[in-house]
């Protein structure tokens, strides 16, 4: 009996384990995807329920904005029809020609988001379980069925349509052509605009192979006859003026005028047929990839042709080829063909954090910016060399919120980012540092010799592929003029600022009274208060010879101030002045002559917790800012008045505090974090960031 019992609890879980991972939609990004951006509902209903969030500040304004928008009545997040507890993914989807941004979300009622675009007066069709809606030039499709939705927006790519031999290939117009016809349009602009939302036509689908990119770039059987435009000085002035009134007559028809006037008469009625428009422009086309709107203004068969531009002309034909490439890509999406899964990747699987409520991952930040970056204008310039994948994550925790970060180098990079962060802050600097009145701080260490030794390699990867022998004389003339070791001695590497806050000063100032009596002006002095920062920098140095002579320079033409024990610099038509000193190896210098007296004197008063020791001597990078000390520092005349420093010291007080680091390099890997505590109080992250969403716009 219990072995029947046993099975049955274990049956049970396993049914309820796959039902979950069925949802689990990360099996359907391809392999070949090139960003992905994960958001975990389950970890965010457990933070706060879908009711909680109806009735929070942000749910109440979202719904409002729909009801509003769409004249519906949705009673919470849970009537768009998606399954809110379990994963939702954006992912990028890239190749030589085109850049696929990519929404995929589980559903749990089909029919429900099938009501969200009826209410909203759009149109869709249903094939085989999958309904699909096609915006007005299909170049944004949402298909979705039972188990999940998908949203494709693409973008082309400039670089690949001016390629020569895909524009020939392709039926577009030369360059040259094109530059002719702006030119001619600028000074004769009657001709209608074409713009990215009028329908489009792609001529010759018969027979014609439209390329997808690198791995789909046959060539054209049948390439598209495209009807040569005759050149205005050639054409007559009656057959000039009739292509321009027939190209105009297209978008002055009677009822945009009928809409407009409709507009000023009832609101409520316009927005209704413009919605009957839209649905009317999208009956025409289904699921089936081939079927492309078409533009009567500007399909082959119109007059208005001969009125149209290369360029618009061009226009309207890459508006179809990248609506034919997008239907396809979303229908081979949903018959799984084609698929291999980015859950075969390692490094997408190694990143997947099940704590985290949001996680971005980068296949590869040399890839992404190759495919981004205009390469027309740097082409063989690689600035992201040597860098390979990285991610994100986002953590909304009970007692802070934190964001993680790390990307991963190859060999080479990884080699120079080891050497150049072999070195740890100097301990002494803590001597100096008083964490009851200092507001925050920021501290770094790096090796100053390793990185001028390095900085010549790292040019060369970057632009030695353009410019081998240019960079070759410069790094070695760069290397030729500097000496590494002596200015890694002056200044080591390290340093640390720490910020103590805000002072007003009282500084006089010229100014001019105007006299109407006799027309007169007269220079008087007046003073006024600033608001100054209060600081102190530090800095490592071994070699403190060249800094001496330029000490000696300055106090002997009078432009440094020696006060025995420290020297003091001012600013021309500055209220500031600094104040600095050498002692112990450490450059000193700040805006606070009191604070600078005690360090010579050695009565500075120290106080550093542990926390901020480990922080701070642990990693290359660390920063600290306490929102909380900031309260009441900030003089009213900085703000604008009373009101707003209430407003401000109050969303300064709701803030916790802020810790910035990096942490040493893992092998190739360099990583960072991001943290902010959350005040007592309150019950986790994301309440306490809707709580202070909410405060601010109150």
């Amino acid at each position: 009996m219990n072995y029947y019992f046993k099975s049955a609890i274990a049956g049970s879980f396993l049914l309820s384990t796959l039902a979950v991972n069925a949802q689990d939609l990360s099996r359907k990004i391809p392999a070949d995807a090139l960003a992905v951006a994960t958001v975990k509902g389950g970890n965010l209903t457990q933070l706060m329920s879908v009711s909680e969030f109806n009735q929070s500040f942000p749910g109440k304004k979202i719904l409002e904005a729909l009801a509003k928008d769409y004249k519906a009545d949705f009673q919470g997040m849970e009537d768009f029809g998606f399954n809110l507890s379990s994963d939702f993914y954006y992912y990028n989807q890239t190749n030589d020609s085109v850049s696929y941004n990519c929404f995929l979300m589980p559903v749990k009622d089909a029919a429900k988001i099938d009501l969200f675009f009826t209410k909203r007066g759009k149109q869709f069709t249903l094939k085989d379980q999958v309904r699909s809606y096609f915006n007005i030039d299909s170049t944004e499709i949402v298909h979705w069925n039972g188990e999940m939705l998908l949203a494709v927006l693409p973008t082309a790519k400039a670089a690949y349509f001016n390629r020569p031999e895909v524009r020939e290939r392709l039926g577009l117009s030369k360059q040259e052509e094109i530059g002719l016809s702006l030119s001619k349009e600028s000074a004769e602009s009657d001709y209608p605009l074409m713009t990215d939302s009028v329908a489009v036509q792609v001529a010759g689908e018969g027979n014609q192979k439209i390329s997808m990119g690198i791995e789909d770039d046959a060539t054209v059987q049948e390439p598209v006859k495209k009807k040569k435009s005759v050149p205005a000085k050639n054409r007559s002035k009656k057959s000039k003026l009739k292509g321009k009134k027939t190209a105009v007559k297209n978008y002055k028809k009677k009822p945009v005028k009928r809409r407009l006037e409709t507009l000023k008469a009832d609101p409520v009625a316009a927005e209704e047929m413009e919605v009957s428009t839209a649905v009317e422009a999208t009956e025409a086309f289904a699921t089936d990839s081939s079927m492309v709107p078409v533009d009567t203004a500007y399909s082959e068969s119109s007059a208005s042709d001969e009125g149209i531009s290369p360029f618009f002309q061009d226009r309207r034909l890459k508006t179809g080829i990248l609506a034919k490439w997008t239907a396809k890509m979303s229908d081979d999406f949903f018959a799984g063909k084609n698929q291999g899964s980015i859950l075969s990747n390692p490094d997408f699987t190694k990143s997947v954090d099940h704590k985290a409520e949001a996680t971005i991952w980068i296949s590869g930040v040399e890839q992404l910016s190759s495919a981004y970056l205009p390469l027309d204008y740097f082409k063989g310039v690689n600035f992201m060399g040597g860098y390979g994948t990285a991610n994100a994550k986002l953590f909304l925790e009970e007692q802070s919120i934190k964001m993680s970060s790390a990307i991963t180098f190859n060999e080479d990079m990884g080699s120079v980012m080891r050497k150049v962060h072999k070195r740890k802050l100097n301990k002494k600097f803590l001597k100096y540092v008083n964490e009851d009145q200092m507001i925050g701080y920021m501290a770094y260490a790096m090796d100053t010799k390793a990185y001028l030794q390095e900085y010549p390699k790292l040019v060369s990867k970057i632009y030695g592929s353009v410019y081998a022998d240019e960079i070759g004389m410069a790094t070695d003339l760069f290397s030729l003029l500097l000496d590494e070791e002596a200015i890694g001695k002056v200044i080591k590497g390290d340093g640390m600022f720490v910020f103590n806050g805000l002072s007003q000063k009282e500084v006089s100032y010229k100014s001019y009274d105007y006299n109407e009596e006799n027309f007169e002006t007269k220079e008087v002095m007046k003073t006024k208060k600033e608001t100054l920062p209060d600081f102190l920098m530090m800095i490592s140095t071994e070699d403190t010879r060249l800094i001496d002579k330029l000490i000696a320079y300055g106090v002997k033409k009078e432009l440094v101030k020696n006060n025995n024990s420290y020297y003091e610099i001012s600013i021309p038509k500055s209220p500031m002045a600094f104040y600095f000193t050498i002692k112990d190896g450490v450059i000193f210098l700040s805006s606070n002559a009191q604070e600078m007296q005690q360090i010579v004197n050695n009565t500075f008063n120290t106080k550093v917790s542990a926390k901020h020791k480990k922080a701070l001597l642990g990693n290359n990078y660390a920063a600290y800012f306490s929102p909380k000390k900031l309260v009441g520092k900030i003089p009213a005349e900085e703000l604008g008045g009373l009101a707003k420093v209430e407003k401000t010291n109050k969303t300064l007080s709701s803030l916790g505090d802020i810790y910035i680091r990096s942490f040493p390099m893992t092998g190739n890997t360099f990583s960072a974090e991001i943290s902010m505590d959350i005040p007592a109080g309150q019950k986790n992250a994301l309440k306490y960031l809707f709580s202070i969403t909410e405060d601010l716009q109150k």
